[in-house]
């Protein structure tokens, strides 16, 4: 167990015996573990440095991110993480509320305009026919009855624009709809019958925008007609200023009506936020009933297909490097193939920050383009090797 000696305790000897050699082997085994951290070191070193001739490389793909063109809230996000788009596919809806008052406002003001013009024309007709009774044709009174009829065939023309318009954006919101209720049917959670419901809504919508544009064609062939009969009639020696001045008013607020209607039109294609390329959802920003001001990102879209690699090389490397020159690439699982160098930056230039060894640190180099081997995945770094 130990001796006691002057009040004290001493290991006995076996016990010191075997601490004395514990430390003997600690202290010969310093120098190893020193070599072993520098051999690793080293190793790891070689890992993060190329070596001469060597680059590495990040895969470029086309990249497109989807933004909202104006304020509004999210109505519905009809996309998921990793899922396949293709050009043209709807990517979210904004809210319609915005563009539905816009267009009953525009209703309303047309109607009115209606009203007015409809007063005008009994004014006319009343005049016409007074003239006939009493003087015989009055060419001014009949030249401004006909220049009214051309306004009324017009203002007809956009009454049937504006139900028009409404009901494209109703049928934007019914498909929207729909895709989001077959989206949740195939998962299990939907109601088919609601589903049903919707289908059958957008199908009438549909039939409707189809009636509408034949009758808006109809309106515009009567503008046509009607715009013929005022040039037709023009009698010799009648100046027709005085029903300029008359028909004026009424003409800049029919403009005025028919450019509002297109800036409705406009924004009512402003709320359907489509693919612009075929590739994967490779992020989403934002969601359905979000409020998104204008310029937002909501998707971010990467095409699966790599389009070139891009590397970076210092000012000492650069001098080995030239246009058309063949590299092996490769990556930690193999070698992918061979390509060319495309091109180099003829001056310094930025680097990605994922390749910064100190993210607080910008680092510069030379942007050497290589031709990707189609192997590449979008994003991922690759090793680029000059061919001997």
């Amino acid at each position: 167990m130990g001796d006691r000696e002057s009040g004290g305790w001493k290991p006995s000897r076996p016990r010191a015996s075997f601490l004395l050699r514990c430390r003997h082997l600690a202290r010969a085994s310093v120098p190893a573990v020193v070599w072993l951290g520098a051999v690793l070191g080293v190793v790891w070193l070689g890992t993060v440095i190329p070596g001469p001739g060597q680059m590495t490389g990040i895969v470029d793909a086309a990249r497109s991110t989807v933004s909202a063109p104006v304020d509004g809230r999210i109505a519905a996000l009809l996309v998921v993480l990793h899922q396949e788009v293709e050009p043209g596919q709807v990517i979210a809806r904004l809210d319609d509320a915005d563009v539905r008052l816009q267009l009953s406002e525009a209703t309303y003001e047309l109607e009115s305009l209606r009203a007015d013009m409809a007063r005008e024309a009994a004014d006319l007709e009343q005049q016409a026919r007074s003239a006939t009774a009493e003087h015989g044709l009055d060419t001014g009174v009949e030249q401004r009855r006909l220049i009214s009829a051309v306004e009324a065939a017009q203002l007809g023309g956009l009454s049937i624009r504006a139900q028009l318009e409404e009901t494209r954006v109703r049928v934007q919101g019914a498909t929207v709809e729909a895709e989001r209720l077959a989206s949740l049917a195939l998962q299990g959670i939907g109601a088919e019958p609601e589903l049903v419901r919707v289908r059958t809504e957008r199908d009438a919508l549909h039939k409707r925008i189809t009636e509408l544009e034949a009758l808006y064609a109809e309106h515009r062939l009567r503008t046509e007609t009607a715009q013929q009969r005022v040039h037709e009639f023009a009698p010799a020696g009648v100046s027709s200023l005085p029903v300029e001045l008359a028909i004026a008013p009424m003409r800049w607020r029919l403009k005025e009506q028919e450019a509002k209607l297109e800036r409705i039109a406009l924004a009512a294609q402003l709320l359907l936020l489509k693919s612009p390329i075929r590739g994967r959802v490779a992020s989403v920003t934002s969601q359905s009933g979000e409020w998104a001001a204008a310029g937002t990102a909501l998707v971010s879209i990467v095409d699966p297909t790599p389009r070139r690699i891009l590397a970076y090389v210092a000012a000492s490397m650069r001098t080995q490097l030239e246009p058309r020159q063949t590299v092996r690439v490769s990556r930690s699982d193999g070698v992918l193939g061979t390509s060319t160098i495309e091109s180099i930056s003829p001056s310094v230039v930025s680097l990605p920050e994922r390749l910064w060894r100190d993210p607080r640190l910008e680092e510069w180099g030379y942007e050497v383009v290589v031709a990707a081997t189609g192997m590449e995945l979008p994003g991922e770094r690759v090793h680029l090797t000059l061919a001997r």
